[in-house]
C-alpha cells in the first residue's frame, strides 16, 4: 500500500461524499417544501408554480437544521477516537490490566503500533456487545482509538485478533478513519429531520391525549392536533430520504475499503489464516457481528463487519458479504463456518505468564530490506536524495518484517521498564530516565524535579536504562503516550517543566531528546479535547522556508562530527526542496534551540500532505547523506516523521562506529 496514494484516494472519496451529501440535502429541501405546501394549503399558496419565497425560507431553515446537526455531532466528536468509542459504550482498557484477554489485546495493539511507527491508540472494549466486531476511529494517529466487542476478546485466537487489529490499523494508516469520523457528523445532520419529526409526533400525541381528556378538543384544537401529528409523520417520512442517502453514502465510502483493509491485514502479518479465521468465526457466532447499541446504525460504516444484520439491498450494504471477503483471502475455502474453539482460559493464562515481557518470545530482526550494512544504505548503496525516496516507500506501510522487528524491540525491553510505562507514575519516571544524559548533573536534575512516588520509580528504573537499546526509546514513548495523555493539567504541567529541566541539565541538547519531547508535548496537549486537523496550513514550501532551514540544520548537526559533514548533509537535503524554497544556508550548531525547533515542527506538521511528504524527504536526505543509517539517526528521523503524522516503521540500522 502506498501511503501517499491512499491519502489521495481518501481525498477523492471525500469529494464523492460531498457530492452525495449535497444531493441528499437538496432532496430533503424539496421534500420539506412539498410537505409544507400540502400541509399549509392556502396559507402557503396554492398556485401550481414554484413559490420562490417559500422555497428560499424552506431551504434556509432546512439547511440551518442540517448544518446545525452536523456541527453538533462533529463538536461532540472533537476528542477523536475516544469520543466515538465512548458513544458506543466502550470502556477504556487500562494498559496495565492483568486480565488475560485484555492483556493479549494490549500486546497486539502495541506491537502493531511500534511496527507502524505511530503512537499506541486508546484501546476500548464494548463490554455489553457479545457479538464479534471491532472498529478504529479518530482524526489522525495522535487521537486514534481501537475498540473491540467483548465477544471478540473472548472468542478469537491471537492470530485472529492480530488479523482484526491489522485490518483496523489499515483504516488508520490509509485515511479511511478520518473520513469515517467526518462522515458521522455529516450524516447526523441529514438524519436530524427524522429526529425532529419524532419529537413533533410525540408532542402532538400528548397534546391530543390532553385535549381528549378535557373533552374540549373539538373544532380548531382538534384540527390543530391533527395537523401537528400529520406534520410530525411527514417529517419522519421525509427524514427517511436522509436515511436512504445516508446508507448510499456509507456504502459508497466503505464497502470497497473493507476488501483493501483485508488485503492490507494479510500484507502486514503475512498470515491470511488470521484475518480469514476471524471472518469465519463471525459466521459461526450466534450473534454474528451485530451491534446492539442504539448508535449502531449511525456508526455502521466504522465496523470490521456488518453490525446491523441483513441490509436492505447490496447497494446500501456497508460491508461485502463474509463469504466474498473470505474467498478473496482464501480462494480454496470450502464455504464452511465450522471453526475450532479457542483454547481454554487455563491454557491461555499459562501462555500469558510472559505478557509483561511482550507476549511471545521475540522474533528475529527482519527489518526493512536494504537498510544498514557495511556497504551503505539501500539495495544498491543509495545515498542522499535517492536513498530518501527509497525510504519514503515504507511510510504508513508496515510489513511482516516490521512486525517481527517491533516484537523483538519490545521483547528486549526489561519487563519492569515496559510495565512502568503502563501506569501514570511509572510512565513519568520512565520518560525522565530516558531523557537527558547519564551523568551526575542529569541524575541530580531528575531527583530535583520528581516528587516522592515518581522519584521512587526513577531510582528503580535508572539502573535499567543502560540495557535499553536506542531503537527502543521511541517505542517506549509511544507506549507511554496513552497514559501520559490522560494526566491532569497540574500533573502534566509539572511533568513538562521537569522534563525540560532534565534535558538542559548537562548543557547538551540532544536532537533526539528534543524530538521525543515534541511528541510528548503534542500528545499531552491534545489528551483532553483535540480538534480535528483543520485547513489553513501551509501548502507552499516557500511559506515555511525558515522552519525548514531550522529542521534540516538540526538534523545535519545531529549526524555530523564537524562542520564540513554538516554542510554536506544539509546540501543533500536542500536538493529535495531548493527549487521551491530558494537557496537556504546551514544554521550554526548553537543557533538551533529547543524553542526554535518546537515552533518549526509545529508549523510544518500543520502543512498539507504533499508539503509534509517533501519535508520528510528532505529530512531523510540529510540523515542518509553518507548512505549509512545509525541507530540514533534512524530514531531521530522516525520521531520527526511521527510529528509530521507520517508514520515510519522501524528501520534496520548500523551499530555505532560501524
Amino acid at each position: 500500500m502506498n501511503f501517499f496514494q491512499a491519502q489521495e484516494d481518501a481525498k477523492k472519496r471525500t469529494l464523492l461524499l460531498v457530492g452525495l451529501f449535497g444531493a441528499a440535502v437538496l432532496g430533503i429541501i424539496v421534500a420539506v417544501y412539498i410537505v409544507l405546501m400540502i400541509a399549509g394549503g392556502v396559507t402557503l399558496g396554492t398556485s401550481a408554480g414554484l413559490d420562490l419565497g417559500v422555497f428560499a425560507i424552506v431551504a434556509l431553515g432546512t439547511g440551518a437544521l442540517i448544518g446545525g446537526g452536523s456541527f453538533f455531532r462533529t463538536a461532540q466528536l472533537r476528542k477523536g477516537g475516544p469520543a466515538v468509542a465512548e458513544m458506543l459504550g466502550g470502556r477504556r482498557i487500562d494498559p496495565a490490566t492483568t486480565d488475560p484477554d485484555e492483556r493479549q489485546l494490549v500486546n497486539v495493539v502495541e506491537e502493531m503500533s511500534v511496527a507502524s511507527g505511530m503512537p499506541v491508540p486508546a484501546i476500548y472494549v464494548m463490554d455489553n456487545e457479545e457479538s464479534i466486531n471491532a472498529f478504529a476511529a479518530g482524526y489522525g494517529i495522535h487521537d486514534a482509538a481501537v475498540a473491540v466487542t467483548r465477544g471478540t476478546l473472548e472468542s478469537m485466537t491471537r492470530d485472529e485478533l492480530q488479523g482484526v487489529v491489522a485490518h483496523e490499523f489499515s483504516h488508520i494508516l490509509n485515511g479511511d478513519m478520518r473520513l469515517n469520523v467526518r462522515l458521522i457528523g455529516l450524516l447526523f445532520g441529514i438524519l436530524l429531520l427524522t429526529v425532529v419529526g419524532r419529537g413533533i409526533l410525540r408532542g402532538g400525541t400528548r397534546r391530543g391525549i390532553m385535549v381528549g381528556a378535557s373533552r374540549r378538543g373539538g373544532g380548531k384544537q382538534g384540527s390543530g392536533v391533527a395537523m401537528t401529528l400529520a406534520l410530525g409523520l411527514s417529517l419522519i417520512l421525509v427524514g427517511y430520504i436522509g436515511v436512504f442517502f445516508g446508507k448510499l453514502i456509507k456504502a459508497a465510502v466503505s464497502r470497497q475499503r473493507e476488501y483493501l483493509a483485508d488485503a492490507a491485514a494479510v500484507q502486514y502479518t503475512r498470515n491470511p489464516k488470521g484475518i480469514a479465521g476471524a471472518l469465519q468465526r463471525i459466521g459461526a457466532h450466534p450473534k454474528k457481528a451485530r451491534i446492539e447499541d442504539h448508535h449502531a446504525e449511525e456508526l455502521s460504516h466504522l465496523f470490521f463487519a456488518n453490525g446491523l444484520g441483513s441490509a436492505f439491498s447490496r447497494a446500501t450494504a456497508t460491508h461485502p458479504p463474509l463469504e466474498d471477503r473470505i474467498r478473496r483471502i482464501d480462494p480454496s475455502w470450502d464455504g464452511s463456518f465450522d471453526v475450532k474453539p479457542r483454547r481454554d482460559r487455563l491454557e491461555r493464562s499459562r501462555s500469558k505468564e510472559t505478557a509483561g515481557k511482550g507476549g511471545e518470545e521475540p522474533g528475529g530482526f527482519g527489518g526493512f530490506g536494504g537498510f544498514g550494512g557495511g556497504e551503505g544504505f539501500g539495495p544498491e548503496g543509495l545515498t542522499g536524495l535517492a536513498a530518501a525516496a527509497f525510504l519514503l516507500g515504507s511510510v504508513g506501510d508496515p510489513r511482516p518484517e516490521h512486525v517481527a522487528r517491533a516484537s523483538a524491540i519490545l521483547g528486549r525491553v526489561p519487563e519492569s521498564f515496559r510495565e512502568a510505562v503502563h501506569e501514570p507514575v511509572g510512565a513519568q519516571a520512565a520518560m525522565l530516565v530516558l531523557l537527558g544524559g547519564d551523568d551526575a548533573r542529569s541524575q541530580d536534575a531528575r531527583r530535583r524535579v520528581a516528587d516522592g512516588a515518581v522519584l521512587e520509580r526513577i531510582e528503580e528504573l535508572e539502573p535499567l536504562a543502560d540495557g535499553i537499546a536506542p531503537e527502543a526509546r521511541l517505542a517506549l514513548v509511544d507506549l507511554a503516550l496513552p497514559v501520559l495523555g490522560r494526566l491532569e493539567d497540574e500533573a502534566a504541567a509539572a511533568f513538562r517543566s521537569g522534563a525540560e529541566e532534565v534535558v538542559r541539565a548537562d548543557g547538551e541538547i540532544r536532537s533526539f531528546d528534543f524530538a521525543l519531547m515534541h511528541i510528548l508535548w503534542k500528545h499531552i496537549a491534545i489528551g483532553r479535547e483535540r480538534p480535528a486537523r483543520g485547513g489553513g496550513g501551509a501548502t507552499s514550501l516557500k511559506a515555511v522556508r525558515s522552519e525548514l532551514r531550522i529542521l534540516l540544520s538540526a538534523l545535519a548537526w545531529a549526524g555530523a562530527d564537524h562542520e564540513d559533514e554538516a554542510r554536506q548533509a544539509f546540501g543533500e537535503g536542500l536538493q529535495a526542496v531548493e527549487s521551491d524554497t530558494g537557496e537556504l544556508t546551514l544554521a550554526g550548531e548553537t543557533a538551533v534551540g529547543l524553542t526554535d525547533l518546537d515552533h518549526a515542527l509545529d508549523r510544518l506538521e500543520r502543512g498539507s500532505l504533499e508539503l509534509r511528504r517533501r519535508v520528510l524527504e528532505a529530512a531523510a536526505a540529510v540523515t542518509l547523506a553518507d548512505g549509512v543509517l545509525h541507530v540514533e539517526e534512524a530514531e531521530l528521523l522516525r520521531a520527526v516523521a511521527e510529528s509530521l503524522e507520517l508514520p515510519l516503521p522501524p528501520l534496520i540500522t548500523q551499530p555505532p562506529g560501524a
